[in-house]
């Protein structure tokens, strides 16, 4: 009788530990949808601000709809470099003026390049956001690239690519996942493949700038201290007299051929510890089999209680690190496992050891405990990001231009919240199968004698 209390007991913290968590989960829904305000200007470009007093701070982002899986083939790249050329002149500013004016000011800035996306912002104090305003509509509508200045920020970006090809985990990582992916342009690395990047010209740039850059293709997400009218009023007074013009994006998601065997790649490179990888083909965000892929990436490899984890570092000491990430694309993508061996002797009995326990996870159904972890994380990853208001512009605007609709950031932990061990059974069953694999191994050159 007192084994069942303790039973019944654990049963009610169960039950009211989710009760607490569904009441989090929804308290915190709607306490966003209060905080977003989201409108197109006339010209497209697609506007979402969201509102939080609580340290007068203000992020100012502009996303473009464009990235690496765009590039036709022989321009990979394309996309990183018209980002590095955007800050050197439009029609107003010169060289070396966005940054000069941002630091006057006391702000932070950057830009960065994505399989599917362009992103750039500025942090400032909430009383000079209009600055960050002003930036960045002078970059999306008047962008001027000499040929003069051309040469120089080319000879920066294929020193970037050098120093990739010198890396042997970059290297082995591209081509591990080029290995994976046949036809997918998100085979192509970000930075382009080396022969591409040796090939870029002003004019390809130009062209880029000129089809891709626009209000159309492009989101204006703000976040911090402001008040929502003001913000419009800016937006259109900086934006608002760009011309706009829909971009049509190719849609790959069917792209790639069917896998019907395990591919292996082995690698070798300066280094001195081996790595190794196994990748499965997995689902897009069409499919709401994804939502279960989280989910099993974080019971499989996620912390020291995890599967993996647990077995090979733990229990077996045949690695030092081991890590699970499942693909959140647009199109469908891979399911990554990284281990870190401990010797190189050691690698084929973490090869078995891995299988065994992904067929065990196709079998086997995850504890409560571990899918009521994974649910606590999720919801832990949306409080973290409203501490600062990078992660909140982050969010709202990937969701947006992957999902189409910033509201996954309130609907991602709720389905995760759905997700039954019985469906996590059930995806890894289904796609980490040895025929969808890919199995990669990076060795420590030797030594000539």
């Amino acid at each position: 009788m007192k084994l069942q209390s303790e039973l019944s007991g654990l049963g009610r913290f169960a039950l009211s530990l989710l009760a607490c968590l569904g009441a989090a989960v929804a308290a915190t829904s709607t306490d966003i949808q209060s905080r977003v305000h989201e409108y197109d200007l006339k010209n497209g470009l697609h506007v979402i601000v969201y509102v939080d007093s609580s340290t007068p701070v203000v992020t100012t982002s502009v996303w473009y709809k464009v990235g690496s899986y765009d590039e036709p083939t022989g321009s990979t790249g394309l996309s990183h470099m018209l980002e590095h050329m955007s800050y050197k002149r439009t029609d107003v500013y010169g060289p070396g003026d966005f940054q000069r004016l941002v630091n006057s000011a006391g702000g932070n800035m950057n830009g960065f390049t994505t399989k599917y996306y362009t992103g750039y912002f500025e942090d400032f104090a909430s009383d000079r956001y209009e600055l960050a305003m002003k930036l960045e509509a002078a970059r999306m509508g008047t962008c001027v690239f000499p040929d003069s200045e051309f040469e120089s920020e080319h000879g920066v970006v294929s020193e970037e690519r050098r120093i990739h090809d010198n890396f042997p985990a970059t290297q082995f990582r591209e081509q591990f996942e080029a290995t994976a992916l046949l036809a997918s342009p998100q085979r192509n690395p970000t930075i382009g493949w080396s022969d591409d990047v040796r090939s870029f010209t002003v004019r390809a740039v130009r062209d880029w700038y000129k089809e891709r850059y626009n209000p159309a293709n492009a989101a204006l997400v703000v976040a911090g201290d402001v008040r929502p009218e003001d913000v419009r009023a800016k937006a259109e007074k900086y934006f608002g007299k760009l011309r706009g013009r829909p971009v049509e994006r190719r849609d790959f998601y069917n792209s790639e051929p069917e896998q019907k065997g395990e591919r292996r790649l082995t690698v070798t490179g300066r280094t001195s510890l081996p790595s190794m990888a196994f990748a499965y083909r997995v689902p897009g965000i069409r499919d709401s089999a994804w939502y279960a892929g989280v989910v099993a990436a974080s019971i499989l490899g996620d912390g020291e209680t995890s599967w993996l984890f647990r077995k090979l570092v733990i229990e077996l000491g045949l690695a030092t690190g081991v890590s699970v990430y499942a693909s959140v694309e647009r199109d469908p993508g891979l399911f990554e496992i990284s281990v870190t061996p401990k010797a190189e002797s050691l690698i084929p009995r973490i090869e078995q050891v891995v299988q065994a326990e992904v067929e065990r996870a196709g079998k086997e159904l995850a504890s409560e405990r571990e899918m009521q972890s994974v649910r606590n994380k999720v919801l832990a990853d949306v409080t973290f990001a409203r501490d600062y208001t990078f992660g909140m512009a982050y969010w709202l605007a990937t969701s947006y231009i992957l999902f189409g609709d910033w509201r996954q950031v309130i609907e991602y932990p709720e389905h995760v919240g759905r997700v039954t061990a019985e469906q996590v059974r059930d995806y890894c069953g289904t796609y980490l199968k040895p025929d969808n694999r890919t199995t990669g191994i990076l060795l420590p050159m030797k030594e000539e004698k």
